[in-house]
């Protein structure tokens, strides 16, 4: 089967999230497609099949972590919409597609243009305690900015924490109590680790399921900080409003999220990431056995 490895969220090879995109692998098991997503072993490997004509949606997706599936993500999103597009599967600059959580849209310009994903309908959390989430994440109260720690999101929930600039490089994940924490009343794809100035935000995520401690570029949560930026007054409570995601610093794989969100009531309303995708090799895999 036919691969392409391309880095998304960047306009330069070996930057941004790797991600590995599998052709012709729908027809087989899903234990057959873990193996591929373990042979890889990047923080996700997606198998598009392209619908044909009068379905609901351009392409279905599946997404795998080297240890699970995922209902949505935002990097392979982006990755599969803008390989599937160069490769002349799918057509069009507006592209559904189809996965656990429902239809989502994207939007592409052209081939050095950003991929745009629109997340689904936000959702905002009660306000959480912020205790257990700094313990998770190796902070403490003092690294906190005096902002409400939320969980949100919009197509997967993240807990958001907003911290003084200096803790960002300090946070060392303790997997056991993320793992704790994400099944502590609704599952959480993880914490984002947020610091905010004028219009911009450096933001590390950290998570327990991906294989790795911690996510070069996370699109989905990228989705969910507009959310809560409304939500803290952040970013107005009305209209449309951009800002942009430094992350992937420590790991060596610097990543730039371009965001949106538009607000009415203030309370948000559409969310939306976008960003570069760059490719970095083609080949072919095996099928695993079975």
């Amino acid at each position: 089967m036919r691969y392409d490895l391309v880095d998304v969220f960047t306009d330069r090879a070996y930057a941004g999230n790797p991600l590995a995109v599998v052709h012709g692998a729908h027809e087989l098991r899903t234990e057959q497609q873990q193996a591929i997503a373990r042979e890889f072993n990047l923080s996700e490997t997606a198998f598009p099949q392209v619908l044909p004509p009068g379905e609901d949606a351009d392409y279905a997706l599946r997404i795998f972590t080297p240890v699970v599936e995922l209902p949505f993500a935002g990097h392979p999103s982006v990755g599969a919409a803008w390989v599937l597009h160069r490769l002349g599967l799918v057509h069009g600059p507006v592209l559904r597609q189809r996965c656990e959580i429902g239809t989502v849209t994207l939007r592409l310009g052209g081939v050095d243009d950003p991929v745009w994903l629109d997340g689904n309908r936000p959702r905002l959390g009660a306000e959480v305690d912020s205790l257990g989430p700094l313990a998770a994440v190796g902070l403490g109260e003092g690294d906190l900015v005096g902002l409400p720690t939320y969980v949100a999101g919009s197509g997967l929930d993240f807990c958001y924490l907003f911290v003084r600039p200096g803790a960002i490089a300090r946070a060392v994940p303790d997997l056991q109590r993320l793992r704790r924490l994400r099944w502590q009343g609704s599952r959480i794809g993880g914490v984002s680790v947020v610091g905010w100035h004028d219009g911009a935000a450096r933001v590390r995520v950290f998570t327990d399921d991906i294989g790795a401690a911690e996510d070069p570029a996370t699109g989905s949560s990228a989705l969910g900080l507009g959310v809560v930026l409304v939500a803290t007054g952040l970013l107005p409570g009305e209209g449309q409003s951009s800002f942009t995601i430094a992350q992937g610093i420590e790991l060596g794989r610097p990543s730039t999220l371009r965001c949106t969100v538009t607000a009415e009531g203030g309370r948000a309303v559409a969310s939306s990431v976008g960003g570069g995708v760059v490719p970095v090799a083609t080949g072919t895999i095996r099928r695993p056995r079975g």
